[in-house]
């Protein structure tokens, strides 16, 4: 985890601090029929500014909610330092939870990816100043989060300009009997693991789609390498199944970790400037 380490106190060390916020809000969702609860970051300036801000929509992992990226992932100072260094655009950073077992995914129980799609990105463009445009808008999300991440930008390749797929919980053909996912309401009929929706709702349903439209969403991805649920296996598959289709829109970097915060908050550091150059560039 050395050089992990050595990159954030790298980052850290230039930090000033900045007049930035982290707010919470709330909105109610006509899709889940419940409140969907997010943290959002408002970048230092941002009240007296007239112009429309980029917006990142950052996904937590399951068993978490919006506070996780905030209270762990230390998103903010990550955020204030990448402004400040000019590697990240001054941005919107949005943090929702549309349930800690959602998996972002129309399932079983509730319609979390048509939820923040025909919801919650509507709500943060007509709120705060934040753009409409495709390369105003970008995804990433960490493991839960990540298999979400993927999954919406291979779905709505026309909304994001780019994605950070941080080990990605996405096991193929099945998640392992440790995954949350087993026991996940999503994934469950008749209390029992529905292979079936596990298949329909893995990203290698959703290529040929992701294909057809000549899209493309630039992607970094990133697992460690001793990422106790073999992650970074699937990492590198996912990897190589689209690096033949955007070979030049695509990075994956294995790092020294397992599946915890350090990988995942150190993850965020380099995949943030990396959507911001290729969403700067369209």
């Amino acid at each position: 985890m050395a050089i992990a380490a050595t990159l954030s106190t790298i980052l850290l060390s230039t930090h000033a601090f900045a007049n930035s916020e982290i707010i919470s809000d709330a909105m109610d969702s006509d899709v889940l029929k419940k409140e969907i609860r997010m943290k959002v970051y408002l970048p230092e300036g941002y009240e007296d500014s007239g112009k429309s801000y980029p917006v990142v929509y950052m996904l937590h992992g399951a068993e978490s909610d919006e506070t996780s990226w905030v209270d762990r992932g230390g998103i903010k100072v990550t955020a204030d330092a990448l402004i400040q260094r000019g590697q990240l655009r001054s941005s919107i950073i949005v943090m929702p939870t549309l349930g800690k077992n959602s998996w972002y995914i129309d399932g079983n129980s509730d319609r979390a990816e048509a939820a923040l799609i025909k919801d919650l990105i509507p709500y943060i463009e007509e709120k705060y100043k934040a753009s409409s445009e495709r390369n105003g808008r970008s995804i990433a999300g960490l493991s839960m989060g990540g298999y979400g991440a993927l999954n919406l930008s291979l779905s709505h390749p026309d909304l994001f300009c780019a994605a950070g797929i941080l080990s990605p919980a996405i096991y193929n053909p099945l998640p392992p009997e440790t995954s949350a996912s087993r026991t996940a309401p999503q994934f469950l009929k008749d209390n029992i693991f529905d292979e079936k929706m596990w298949t329909e709702s893995l990203y290698p349903a959703r290529l040929e789609h992701y294909k057809e439209s000549g899209t493309v969403v630039p992607m970094w991805i990133e697992s460690g390498d001793h990422d106790a649920l073999g992650i970074v296996v699937a990492a590198a598959d996912l990897y190589w199944a689209l690096h033949k289709y955007q070979p030049e829109n695509i990075e994956y970097r294995v790092v020294d970790g397992d599946h915890d915060w350090m990988v995942f908050r150190d993850s965020s550091i380099r995949a943030l400037p990396y959507m911001s150059q290729k969403c700067d560039a369209k």
